[in-house]
């Protein structure tokens, strides 16, 4: 009797659960690309039939709102790219005709930085948009990963000569990927930026480019007074910026490492802070190869 009755509840119990278990699973698969999930309504129980009803309507309004945040950021973003662009220009030849090392030659090339750095900004919000919205555009073509980054670091370098930075590479060559060479040249330039400025004088990069399992997996790493393990979570978080103990300041605009996140994504590839630490910083990214021709 004992067994009849405890296989009895543990049916019933089971039967009860089970659309709640359908409910979890749902949920579970709501992301920002896939708000447009709905939960299907079945006629098993009144009070889970309006459970359902209820969350469904919930969906429908976060979907709404995030809809239309995403198409203001991207309206935004497209509406400012003209006159940013027109002042970029105008600023460019009243550089060229101001006198040399004059205070309007100085005034107009700190506006002309400015300006380049709104469009950056205005670029990055544009790309996330679109890619909020699943409409990341990804032109794909076959890229020698080995010289381009051989190719970004070189360029990097410039970028570390005031900071006398020593460039340790390890780059295997011939490694081929299928990518957007723009949006992904982007992320890598981001990743090497980043290394750099928040270096020490006198620290190094290390870059390393590697093939195994079908996969190129780039890591890079360098010496600094690292990321404090409360921000670690939150540093592909857009607008998020590290605070540095030492000086109470922060840098940056806090999409470089967000943007390149949703560019390797888009890649069907990985970014991951492999590890930060007083001293040592190391992100790796990882991409499917390409058979070489």
């Amino acid at each position: 009797a004992l067994l009849l009755v405890g296989g009895g509840g543990w049916l019933v119990a089971g039967r009860a659960l089970r659309p709640l278990r359908r409910i979890r699973q749902m949920a579970e698969q709501v992301t920002a690309q896939g708000l447009d999930q709905r939960i299907p309504v079945a006629a098993e129980d009144r009070e889970i039939t309006r459970l359902v009803q209820v969350l469904n309507s919930m969906m429908d309004r976060l979907e709404a709102s995030f809809n239309q945040a995403s198409r203001l950021s991207a309206d935004a973003s497209h509406e400012l790219k003209p006159p940013l662009a027109i002042m970029q220009g105008e600023l460019e030849n009243a550089l060229r005709t101001a006198e040399p090392g004059s205070s309007q030659q100085q005034v107009f090339s700190n506006l002309l930085e400015e300006t380049q750095r709104i469009k950056t900004i205005t670029r990055g919000l544009l790309l996330l948009a679109q890619a909020d919205a699943g409409q990341l555009k990804v032109t794909l073509e076959e890229v020698d990963l080995s010289a381009a980054l051989e190719g970004m670091v070189e360029d990097t370098r410039i970028l570390g000569a005031d900071s006398n930075l020593r460039f340790d590479l390890e780059i295997q060559p011939g490694l081929w990927v299928k990518a957007d060479r723009t949006l992904l040249q982007m992320a890598i330039r981001n990743l090497l930026g980043n290394a750099v400025k928040y270096n020490e004088p006198g620290g190094s990069v290390g870059v390393t480019l590697t093939a195994a399992d079908g996969q190129a997996r780039l890591t890079l790493c360098n010496t600094g007074a690292g990321i404090p393990p409360a921000d670690q979570p939150r540093i592909f978080e857009r607008f998020y910026r590290v605070r540095h103990s030492d000086s109470g300041s922060t840098e940056g605009l806090g999409l470089g490492l967000s943007l390149a996140r949703e560019i390797v994504h888009a890649h069907q590839g990985r970014l991951a802070l492999k590890e930060s630490k007083p001293g040592y910083t190391c992100f790796t990214l990882v991409l499917r190869l390409h058979p070489a021709h």
